[in-house]
């Protein structure tokens, strides 16, 4: 049992399992529940697999089934869920099982399972947080809650997770620096397997078996591996394509462990590079020192987002850099490894940094069908400036 830190300490089942302390959990949970007594919520409902994962541990690839975790300001928080992934609870979270748990059947109706449980906690007539921006939270949902409560205020709490989270533990950086560790290996493993005559997706596999072998989960992205004029298109990937002699051929992977990950682009070529090749590595290397050399608390996410796209408009690549320099990075589930949805390096966001923020910063330029050229790191902010968590050099690799 974690220490109580709180008005309300939940009851937390410590065991081997958990992939952080109980103490860890103790302090997300502390964190939100302090925010919903700000937000004025009686009760804040979870729907994103990330803010659920984030707050208990809990973890499944079914996440497109019904999860939605209640929280009640000064109660034991419960899990309505879908039966068959009910197991998945005792094996990853600290929420007691079965009792933390409410279930629902495929031939149930999942909205009105948890309306069954407002009402049983005595909370339909309250103030009702919901996350109105997640994916999971339809509007069919929407309205069925509204119909559900009618008495009830729904406040839009969409934030009240997502803020928590974007500021890491060290237990969190922690676990980022063993996917940084991973993914180098896997980079290089990529790297070492180009040369003239082999496909992408002869790459692709070797770096794909390096990240499992390694200890990589699922990514929340499959890897972004493209050779020749191919490397201009952003978010794609292999397509057995042949590498020949003069080819750059472009990475941008992540790995993940326990829901976390970091990420990395770095780029080869085989053989001597075009000018072209050359000079858009030199610009996006420089955007990414100078990004680095900008981060340090009270700095705000423009000023960064500034100093790099200063660098690659000077070398007369800005009108190919076409999105922010960076997004938040974190706990993640497919369809994305970042949280840019959270915080993003970019025009316009004038918060500023603090210590243990992570983020991973994406200068890219793309020159339809002749090139595109990245190059990133996955940075943490210290208290001075920031740390960079990938190990591979910051260079073009000739091979």
């Amino acid at each position: 049992m974690a220490k109580k830190t709180s008005a309300f300490a939940p009851n937390m089942m410590d065991h081997h399992r958990l992939h952080f302390s109980v103490g860890e959990y103790q302090r997300r949970y502390d964190i939100v529940t302090k925010a919903m007594e700000k937000a004025g919520v009686d009760v804040l409902m979870v729907r994103g697999p990330e803010n659920i994962c984030y707050l208990t541990g809990y973890e499944t690839p079914g996440y497109y089934g019904y999860h939605n975790l209640i929280i009640p300001r000064g109660g034991q928080p419960i899990l309505v869920m879908r039966n068959f992934e009910s197991l998945n609870v005792p094996e990853y979270t600290w929420l007691p099982f079965p009792e933390g748990v409410e279930i629902v059947w495929d031939w149930e109706v999942p909205v009105e399972v948890t309306g069954r449980v407002i009402k049983r906690l005595k909370l339909d007539d309250k103030r009702i947080g919901v996350e109105k921006t997640g994916w999971f939270h339809s509007v069919a949902e929407y309205e069925g809650l509204m119909a559900q409560f009618p008495k009830a205020k729904i406040v839009d709490c969409s934030k009240i997770v997502e803020e928590a989270r974007v500021v890491k533990s060290d237990e969190e950086v922690a676990t980022m620096r063993k996917a940084a560790r991973i993914l180098d290996r896997a980079v290089q493993a990529g790297i070492d397997a180009i040369a003239g005559g082999v496909t992408d997706n002869y790459v692709a596999a070797e770096v794909n078996h390096s990240l499992i072998d390694n200890g990589s989960q699922y990514y929340g992205l499959p890897p972004f591996i493209l050779t020749g004029e191919r490397t201009c298109l952003p978010h794609q990937s292999w397509r057995n394509t042949v590498i020949e002699e003069g080819d750059p051929v472009y990475f941008e992977v992540s790995a993940n462990v326990n829901r976390y990950a970091a990420a990395i682009m770095r780029c080869a070529n085989v053989g001597e590079p075009t000018k072209l090749v050359r000079d858009m590595s030199n610009a996006v290397i420089g955007a990414v020192e100078a990004a680095c050399d900008k981060i340090k608390p009270g700095v705000t996410c423009e000023q960064v987002d500034t100093a790099a796209r200063n660098v690659v408009k000077k070398a007369g690549f800005g009108d190919y850099w076409r999105h922010r320099l960076g997004y938040s990075i974190g706990v993640n589930f497919p369809p994305d490894w970042g949280e840019g949805q959270i915080l993003s390096l970019r025009q316009g966001e004038k918060r500023k940094l603090e210590e243990n923020m992570t983020f991973h910063m994406v200068p890219l330029v793309l020159k339809y069908r002749e090139a595109g050229i990245g190059f990133s790191a996955t940075v943490r902010v210290t208290k001075t400036g920031c740390e960079v968590l990938n190990g591979l050099p910051l260079e073009l690799v000739i091979v």
